[in-house]
């Protein structure tokens, strides 16, 4: 056979294939997460020995990596003075939460955060927190390993 007579017969099968389409590439199986508040799973790390509870919603927040953690404090806590390595990202879900800027824990630097607020706090900025009604439930988010490191002790 000629290559003008192979020719025509493949330029006919290349004209179908585009008049008629090429099967579908299979849909990309990506998965949704949701999660209802009946759903959410609440764990006592063990460096939580104040009551306070962590919810892992998105990653592994004590892993690295991308991470949406929750966390409900009881109402009356006080977390001294404490500073993160990275960002800390945060949206009080329910209650108010109390944040306070600085090395020691002073009530009368609290400034009150009712749900719905959002908050950063930059890296290596001390600070301190308080419940008074509870539970508070805030939503924090980051990437890498979640530290603290207290300086008050």
């Amino acid at each position: 056979m000629t290559a003008a007579r192979l020719a025509v017969p493949l330029f006919f099968a290349l004209a179908l294939r585009a008049a008629f389409g090429a099967p579908a590439p299979a849909e990309p199986t990506k998965q949704v997460t949701a999660l209802a508040p009946q759903d959410i799973r609440w764990v006592t790390p063990p460096y939580y020995t104040d009551g306070r509870q962590r919810a892992y919603l998105r990653g592994d927040s004590s892993k690295g990596g991308d991470w949406i953690d929750r966390v409900r404090i009881p109402g009356g806590s006080r977390v001294l003075a404490h500073i993160h390595p990275d960002d800390e990202i945060v949206t009080v879900i329910e209650g108010t939460w109390y944040l306070g800027i600085g090395n020691g824990f002073d009530e009368r630097k609290l400034r009150a955060y009712p749900a719905g607020s959002f908050i950063v706090i930059p890296a290596g900025v001390p600070h301190f927190l308080a419940t008074k009604a509870g539970p508070v439930i805030v939503q924090a988010s980051g990437q890498g390993i979640f530290r603290t490191k207290y300086v008050e002790e």
